[in-house]
């Protein structure tokens, strides 16, 4: 951008006018539901090092007939011992323990909106007390998960204060 000085010379601005914002294009969010199996899968492709370095089954094998021997696998009795190793093994029960959530919250969500007639935080704190646990839901049929929706809604009908307070978080 030129303009004049004081003697009337032309000079040019030494900085450069930007713009102190950024444009962006539009922007497109896909928001893709995946089945807690799905999901699980996903988990298990993307840390297939943790799966790796978790593996301690078979750790020594039987080979060969004629003569009879026996193999260890060094990279199995490294990862059976190694921290590397127990935390792989850790990390992989928390992504099973997150797909047993998945899973009972796959029925357990639809079932006490449809049942229970609560809304807003009471329904989020029926939900959350009364979460049941997979093994049992799992194996449950439809009227025994029925039941316990029905029973554990007169119980929350009860005593919502003190479950209220109990959910609430600590005042510090």
């Amino acid at each position: 951008m030129a303009s004049e000085n004081f003697y009337g010379q032309p000079t040019l601005d030494t900085i450069p006018l930007y713009r102190d914002t950024i444009g962006i294009e539009s922007v497109e969010i896909n928001h893709e539901v995946l089945t807690p199996e799905e999901k699980y899968e996903r988990n298990k492709r993307e840390f297939r090092s943790i799966y790796f370095n978790g593996d301690n089954k078979n750790i020594i094998t039987a080979i060969g007939i004629i003569p009879p021997g026996i193999a260890v696998n060094i990279n199995k009795l490294y990862n059976h011992f190694a921290k590397s190793g127990k935390q792989a093994r850790r990390f992989q029960k928390v992504l099973a323990d997150d797909f047993k959530l998945d899973k009972v919250n796959q029925t357990w969500y639809p079932l006490t909106q449809k049942l229970t007639k609560l809304d807003g935080q009471q329904l989020e704190d029926f939900r959350r007390y009364y979460h049941p646990d997979f093994e049992w839901w799992a194996a449950a049929e439809e009227y025994e998960q029925l039941d316990y929706i029905f029973k554990r809604l007169k119980n929350y009908q009860d005593s919502s204060v003190h479950i209220r307070a109990y959910l609430a978080l600590p005042k510090q």
